[in-house]
């Protein structure tokens, strides 16, 4: 946010009117801070919890109609986190939490920062754990990194980087932040359609500042000047290099939907953990009707699309997760045909980045060659699971005969 004018606050003046799809972004933001909370105080053996949550792009933290951005938003969802949790701890006769998050909130624009100061104060947020920075995200993240390892050895972080376009987080940037803290995770916005609009042969430094190598742009702008060029052709290049320059363990990478605009804005998620990757797509689950994947309801679903048509359109309600058990259903045992022994940790591991499907799905997926006693399922007691919602990570699956499934 305060990416152009139209987003610029001044102490006095009229606010600025938010965008329908950064209401998705803000919702789907404050939503999973509260899941991360609560997951990583389950339990009467944790007694604390640092955690650093930094927005490299504040604007000014309140929008017209009394609308709160990000930074009042994510200090209001810790704070009634904080209070759920230490209510259920003592229900549970549990020690209490001692919480230690500290916020860092980022503005380069001087008004701006002078506004978001005050917002904060006004609504009673700004404490000795906020701190606000006036200068870009580009200028503040070396300092940042270096004050989160000093503060924790478990370095676990939050980075908001919601850009106005697509260049002010660059791609090498956010992949210094997984190469130097273990426990961090990032929610990037990325306007792909203004970036496919503006890059061109003779101006290539966007997409070199970006990460992409010579043959990576090279065959973005030879797809651009294609007759039959779509802009569904050149997504699945540019989603394939984010996630390679990144180089996080697990991501998900789908569209925020806009009734208003025809625009497409790509809300990525990075972590170093399956179970932040897979609670982030439960959320997109949740919020159906407001994200939007064009491409296919299985495995690999992003390879082999070509347009932007009904057919490719996955909206995440209750058809397009029929259509992605009914396709689990079919590849799932493809993989496991004929294979050695695999945890189902392991296995669901390997593909969950490869597919729009939740953990739950896959299990689910994994009935129907259950009954049909094509796999076995062992728990670690040595019992045969018989239904999916029992399966745990460390449970073995086998092949359980010489039956080929079906190839196509």
């Amino acid at each position: 946010m305060g990416k152009v004018n139209k987003y610029n606050w001044h102490i006095g003046k009229e606010l600025p009117i938010i965008d329908e799809h950064s209401k998705v972004k803000l919702d789907i933001i404050e939503r999973y801070i509260e899941i991360y909370l609560k997951f990583l105080t389950k339990g009467c053996f944790t007694s604390s919890l640092k955690l650093n949550i930094i927005d490299g792009f504040s604007g000014g933290g309140l929008y017209k109609g009394e609308i709160t951005g990000s930074p009042l938003r994510i200090k209001k969802v810790i704070e009634s986190t904080k209070k759920i949790i230490t209510f259920e701890r003592e229900q549970s006769n549990c020690p209490p939490i001692k919480f230690n998050i500290d916020f860092r909130f980022i503005e380069k624009n001087i008004d701006t920062f002078n506004f978001l100061e005050d917002i904060l104060k006004e609504y009673q947020y700004y404490c000795d754990k906020t701190k606000c920075i006036n200068g870009t995200f580009m200028n503040s993240v070396d300092a940042l990194i270096n004050e989160i390892k000093v503060k924790s050895r478990a370095e676990r972080s939050i980075f908001i980087l919601d850009q106005y376009g697509y260049a002010d987080a660059p791609l090498p940037v956010v992949k210094k932040i997984f190469t130097e803290l273990e426990n961090a995770e990032v929610i990037l916005t990325f306007s792909v359609d203004s970036l496919i609009d503006y890059i061109t042969r003779s101006n290539p430094t966007v997409l070199i500042n970006m990460g992409l190598s010579k043959e990576d742009c090279e065959q973005i702008f030879d797809v651009k000047e294609d007759n039959n060029f779509s802009r569904s052709k050149i997504q699945p290049l540019l989603y394939n290099t984010i996630v390679s320059v990144v180089g996080a363990a697990y991501y998900t990478p789908f569209f925020i939907r806009s009734d208003v605009s025809n625009r497409a804005y790509w809300l990525f998620h990075f972590s170093s953990h399956p179970t932040a990757r897979d609670e982030m797509m439960k959320l997109h689950w949740d919020s159906q009707n407001t994200f939007q994947h064009f491409g296919k309801a299985g495995l690999q679903m992003l390879i082999g699309y070509e347009t932007c048509d009904t057919d490719n359109l996955f909206e995440f309600d209750n058809f397009a997760k029929e259509k992605s058990l009914e396709t689990l259903k079919e590849e799932v045992p493809r993989l496991l045909f004929n294979k050695e022994p695999i945890t189902f940790g392991n296995f669901k591991n390997n593909i969950i980045n490869e597919t729009p499907a939740t953990v739950d799905f896959i299990k689910e997926s994994l009935s129907y060659s259950m009954d049909s006693n094509e796999i076995e399922i062992i728990g670690k007691d040595n019992i045969k699971r018989r239904k999916h919602n029992t399966i745990k990570d460390n449970d073995i699956i086998k092949w359980n005969r010489i039956k080929q499934p079906k190839l196509f």
